[in-house]
Order: C-alpha cells, then sequence, then structure tokens
C-alpha cells in the first residue's frame, strides 16, 4: 500500500463513519470544530492531516481513534 493509498484509505474510512452516524458534512465539521471544506476534502482526496486534526475527528464522531484506521 502507498502513502497515497493509506491517506484515501483513511479519508473513506472516517467518511463511512460519518454516514454510519447520520450526519452531514456540515454536521460532522460543527462537532469537530473543522471547516466543511476539510473534511470534504479529506473523504474524497485523502488529505494528508495532523495528529491534532484526526483527534477532533475521532472526539466529534465519538469514536476511538483507533477505529478510523479499521479498514
Amino acid at each position: 500500500m502507498t502513502q497515497r493509498d493509506f491517506l484515501k484509505a483513511v479519508g473513506r474510512n472516517i467518511d463511512q463513519i460519518r454516514k454510519e452516524k447520520g450526519l452531514s458534512f456540515q454536521e460532522m465539521a460543527d462537532r469537530c470544530n473543522l471547516e466543511k471544506s476539510s473534511l470534504v476534502r479529506l473523504a474524497g482526496q485523502g488529505t494528508n492531516i495532523t495528529m491534532a486534526t484526526l483527534y477532533k475527528i475521532a472526539k466529534g464522531l465519538q469514536v476511538p481513534v483507533r477505529e478510523i484506521f479499521e479498514f
């Protein structure tokens, strides 16, 4: 798996968790205190994010950080 593939897989998994929770991108952005555009980019392109952003996403989705890497 390349780095690009890994980032895309993380983004897809975050998006899948968002959908399972029934959240729109805007609702997730509000919960995570992030910009909606950043989350859309992450889900679609698998952008490289910081550990702080990863923490915010996990907290906003109410899942352990490790769940984001379960793919």
